[in-house]
């Protein structure tokens, strides 16, 4: 790991002394392809939007233009799956790539592109010894095995504990380029609001002027409104049948916020739990409300009915674009958020033998 944070330095000290050029020219191969549209997109809405297009040819494809400050875009080829990830800069870029594996492609020229780079190759470590450890927990949980699975899970957590630190060791050596403010809001996902502002305090001013550290910070925001001891923000989304349902009509009651999905693996095999727990507490005043994030009504009104959900459900059935969803700073389901008899948030994301002790503390 040495190595990496040397070989990060030097392209940090790199960027920091770099100026910008006047325009990019974005050249590339495809082995595999001659011809065809290639389309040059951004991410906008949790969706890629085509900002320009070429054709492909014998010799390959090309781009030119401008970008107002480095950014991500991607590289669709028409007819064919997945696209080629390019942290876009105003200079000469190049791409080499294979049809049948786009995501291994080649990017130079873009020094933004290369500090992305490395960070997937620092997390890839990481990532690596933690999917090796899904099977074995998997074995120990078939086998009944809580020692096991307790320490596992313990396992599981200190490479997160040590993927983070090393996240953080990585944006202090190219804290200062667009790139690092990209990484640290791709890291943010499971972040509390201070974590959060832990690594936004990692950021330099070219970082900064990114509208991912723009992101960031709204993201910080939302987070603290919706912080342990916050008063829950009232909302309102229709039931199955259309009647708006808002949340303060639960005022008085502890309420636990299930935020799910039918196409959400995680949380259809948290449901059965979550249909014990409920079972358990109901009749001592506890309410559920379960927050879809479906985009099809019937497969979302499929699942409550095959999973036995028998409590109150609402969804304005704009997948991650959910308004709930965005009030409370979700981004990864299943989440949970438990409701005081006051209105106040009392717990978020606690699930099992947590998210019971919680229930139990509040209705004693």
């Amino acid at each position: 790991m040495k190595k990496i944070f040397i070989a990060i330095a030097a392209i940090g000290l790199f960027l920091g002394s770099c100026t910008s050029k006047d325009q990019y020219k974005l050249t590339g191969k495809v082995e595999g392809m001659t011809e065809g549209k290639v389309y040059l997109s951004k991410l906008q809405d949790n969706k890629l939007v085509k900002t320009d297009s070429t054709e492909m040819t014998i010799t390959g494809f090309s781009f030119e233009g401008t970008v107002a400050s480095p950014d991500l875009y991607y590289i669709e080829l028409d007819g064919q799956r997945g696209a080629i990830q390019v942290f876009l800069e105003n200079t000469a870029i190049t791409v080499d790539a294979n049809v049948e594996n786009l995501r291994e492609a080649k990017v130079v020229g873009s020094l933004n592109q290369d500090v992305l780079t490395n960070f997937g190759e620092l997390q890839k470590g990481f990532q690596e010894k933690q999917q090796a450890l899904y099977p074995e927990y998997q074995k120990a949980a078939e086998a009944k095995n809580q020692v096991a699975m307790d320490s596992i899970e313990a396992e599981f957590n200190k490479s997160e504990a040590d993927k983070f630190t090393a996240s953080k060791e990585f944006l202090k050596l190219n804290g200062n380029t667009a790139a690092a403010a990209f990484v640290a809001y791709r890291i943010a996902s499971p972040l509390n609001a201070a974590e959060m502002e832990e690594v936004y305090a990692l950021l330099g001013e070219n970082a900064l002027a990114s509208s991912y550290a723009g992101l960031l910070k709204d993201k910080i925001e939302v987070l603290k409104k919706v912080a342990i001891g916050q008063p829950a923000p009232d909302f309102t989304l229709n039931t199955a049948d259309g009647t708006p349902l808002s949340l303060s009509s639960f005022k008085g009651k502890v309420v636990v916020i299930d935020f799910w999905a039918s196409w959400c693996g995680p949380c259809r095999r948290e449901n059965p739990h979550m249909v014990e727990m409920y079972n358990e507490v109901h009749a001592s005043g506890v309410e559920f409300l379960g927050v879809s994030l479906d985009k099809e009504k019937d497969k979302w009104l499929k699942a409550i009915e095959d999973d036995g959900l028998i409590w109150n459900h609402v969804s304005d059935l704009k997948f991650w674009d959910s308004a709930a969803a965005k009030l409370y700073g979700i981004n990864g389901i299943p989440a949970t958020v438990v409701i005081d008899q006051d209105g106040n948030i009392a717990a978020t994301k606690v699930f099992g033998e947590e998210l019971k002790a919680t229930i139990d503390k509040l209705i004693q």
